[in-house]
């Protein structure tokens, strides 16, 4: 991935391990071979086409502790939750281009109901911020391969986390998710949630290091990338909540 950031509509990811038995044959394939080069793109495109088929992600959840937030070393990073459209056109114009979302595309999240957690470092050379990093939030909502439902009110779901690649390393990851869960604590929710690919390393040491546990899964099986034929029902995605609710209480 050329960006480390997670989203709940992540592609596919492949599901397989399949292998090809090795040949019975004498001798050893040169792996440059035309008969070798097309074995390994039939098995790509296998692969590939499973993973069309077949889609999953893991259902992530941190329940939000009691008290003061703690605070990530974030070496000078300064963050800031926006949730309003005044509040974000006063720092529309530090917005970066090479984030995914541009200005244009969160005043509409904003719009909608969601929270976005900026990520600033003073500039060195004048007056002034650069943003580095963010993260887009939003209550009461569940949204995963496709889906997009609605959940209680004391769930917040992490739509998309985002750093750029020069500020990587630095905790920023820490520093935006505290600032976001002192945010929506004061407003009453118990519980972060999101989706994650189980491929995706790097978030998942992200939100390891952020006390997120893993919950359960969320899968999809579709035909021709249009006709869906299961997924994980809702009531299962609910009962995730509840059991995070359950260790809340049992461990207040």
């Amino acid at each position: 991935m050329r960006k480390e950031a997670r989203e709940e509509l992540d592609s596919p990811e492949p599901q397989s391990r399949l292998q090809f038995a090795p040949s019975t044959r004498r001798g050893r394939r040169s792996p440059n071979s035309k008969a070798a080069r097309a074995q390994r793109l039939a098995s790509k495109g296998l692969i590939w086409l499973l993973g069309c088929i077949y889609q999953r992600q893991l259902i992530i959840i941190k329940r939000f502790a009691r008290g003061s937030a703690r605070t990530a070393d974030s070496h000078g990073i300064e963050c800031v939750t926006v949730d309003s459209l005044a509040a974000l056109h006063a720092i529309a114009h530090e917005i970066p281009h090479d984030l995914r979302d541009s200005a244009a595309e969160l005043e509409q999240r904003i719009a909608s109901g969601c929270v976005v957690c900026f990520a600033r470092l003073k500039r060195s050379d004048g007056p002034g911020h650069d943003i580095v990093g963010y993260e887009l939030a939003e209550r009461g909502v569940f949204s995963a391969l496709g889906r997009r439902v609605r959940v209680d009110d004391d769930v917040v779901f992490s739509h998309w986390v985002e750093v750029r690649p020069a500020y990587r390393g630095l905790r920023i990851h820490g520093a935006l998710f505290a600032t976001r869960d002192a945010y929506f604590r004061e407003r009453g929710c118990a519980m972060m949630c999101g989706v994650c690919r189980p491929n995706n390393r790097a978030s998942l040491r992200a939100l390891s290091r952020d006390r997120a546990e893993i919950f359960g899964v969320v899968e999809r099986i579709v035909l021709f990338w249009r006709l869906e034929l299961w997924r994980t029902p809702l009531a299962e995605v609910e009962s995730k909540f509840a059991a995070a609710r359950q260790l809340s209480c049992h461990f207040s």
